[in-house]
Formats: C-alpha cells, sequence, structure tokens
C-alpha cells in the first residue's frame, strides 16, 4: 500500500516540538506496517528533509506567528478575511491548487491520503477528495481556538481567535466526516470530534523510537513530573497554567 502522508511541515530530523516527534514516530509507524509512505509538504526555510527520496518539497514557508513581521501577519489576516479560509491554513497558500496537484502526481500512483492535521488539509482541501483518505488529529483545534480567544488580552486578538474557531469547528467535522479513519493523539479528543465509536477512530499511542534507548549510565530522577512544550505558544501556555493550578 502507498501512502500520500499530507503535512504542513515535512520532517527534517531535528524533531524540535511535538508537532515534528509526533509526525515522526507517525510516518514511522505506517513504515513499520508495511505502507510505503510519500510525504508531501513544505520545508522550514534553511531546513531540507530529511529523507528527500520519499519526500516531495513544495517550497520552503516559515509559519511562526511569533517570528513573523507586523506587515507579514496583516497579510495573513486579509488573505484570510477574503479568502474564507483559516489564518493557520491561510499561511501555506504560498503555492497554488494546481501547483499542488502537480506535486501530488507526481508521487506516482497510490492508495490514499494520510491528512496530517487540519493546517494543511484546510488550505488544499478540494484536492484530497479523489481517494480514500486517513485524518489525523493533532488537536482539537476548535477548542484551542475557542481557548485562546477567552485568553486574548484585545478585542481584535479576540475577534480572530473566534473567527478562527468557527472556521476550524467546520473543517474539522467535514475532515472526520470524509475519512474513513480518525486518528487522534489523546482519547478525549475522539468524542470532542465526534468520531468517539470504535469504528470511526482511536487513539495513536505516542512513542519516539522502536525500543527504548539504552541507559549508557545510572540515570539521575530530578523531579516527579516533566513537561515539555513551547511555553510562548498560546495553547500550550493554556496547558500549562492549568496544570499548575
Amino acid at each position: 500500500m502507498h501512502l500520500l502522508f499530507a503535512t504542513s511541515i515535512v520532517p527534517d530530523g531535528a524533531l524540535a516540538s511535538g508537532y515534528e516527534i509526533a509526525n515522526a514516530a507517525i510516518i514511522a509507524a505506517l513504515r513499520r506496517a508495511g505502507a510505503r509512505v510519500t510525504v508531501i509538504g513544505f520545508t522550514w526555510p534553511g531546513k531540507p528533509a530529511s529523507d528527500p527520496q520519499n519526500t516531495i518539497v513544495l517550497g520552503a514557508v516559515d509559519v511562526r506567528t511569533e517570528t513573523a513581521s507586523s506587515r507579514q501577519k496583516l497579510a495573513w489576516v486579509a488573505r484570510a478575511m477574503l479568502s474564507g479560509l483559516t489564518f493557520a491554513s491561510v499561511k501555506l497558500r504560498v503555492v497554488n491548487d494546481s501547483e499542488v496537484r502537480a506535486a501530488v502526481e507526481r508521487a506516482g500512483p497510490f492508495d490514499g491520503y494520510v491528512l496530517n492535521s487540519v493546517q494543511f488539509a484546510g488550505a488544499f482541501e478540494r484536492l484530497f477528495g479523489d481517494r480514500p483518505s486517513l485524518f489525523v488529529a493533532h488537536n482539537v483545534e476548535h477548542r484551542s481556538a475557542r481557548e485562546n480567544a477567552q485568553a486574548a488580552g484585545g478585542l481584535f486578538q479576540r475577534l480572530l481567535f473566534r473567527r478562527e474557531a468557527r472556521l476550524l469547528k467546520v473543517v474539522e467535522e467535514r475532515l472526520c466526516r470524509r475519512a474513513r479513519f480518525v486518528f487522534t493523539l489523546a482519547e478525549d479528543d475522539r468524542s470532542a470530534l465526534g468520531v468517539a465509536s470504535d469504528d470511526r477512530s482511536a487513539v495513536l499511542p505516542l512513542v519516539t523510537c522502536a525500543e527504548p534507548p539504552v541507559q549508557k549510565k545510572p540515570r539521575r530522577i530530578d523531579c516527579d513530573a516533566a513537561l515539555i512544550g513551547t511555553w510562548t505558544w498560546q495553547p500550550n501556555r493554556i496547558g500549562l497554567d492549568w496544570f499548575l493550578e
């Protein structure tokens, strides 16, 4: 079986975020299960794909809001409003549908799509209806956007996140409805996405390697619990605050 793994950012081997760690683990698991996996998406600027023989790169793009200039942020907002897309998806519209379609055709014959998270699938949704698909929901994105709106300090930001939540809910419902099966990364997300039954979804246990790493020296335990994450990213920060409270 040949699967086309459609994602916003292709693996570069760095594993610098939870999203990238999850992607690498999911792709490796599909290959261990016997599937041939070709990845399609964008790279971070200056970071080539870690597996170029099995990767189709659409270009380089930096989608981080926190490092973008004010001019770039306003451009993203304007394009999102004009296109009807989410703020997250419009960042990926640096190529058009025909360019993505041509890239998909270069993958050769394949059996189905793995739509990895809502951002890329939402940006080019019309292109992925010709074959069966699996949908990997990293989060319940509309819920995260709603929480961001509640935590926003200014009116404009609050309205922007409310719009994002409204659009994301519709896109997530559509992707789940069209998918043959949905994978989530947390048990609670299954019911939140409306796919709680076992014939519609399952939770992916996230592991970073097939075998546990060998301990070369005695392990020193300095704390009882550890949290990893990019705390400048608002959804993670909200989760951290919840945990601490």
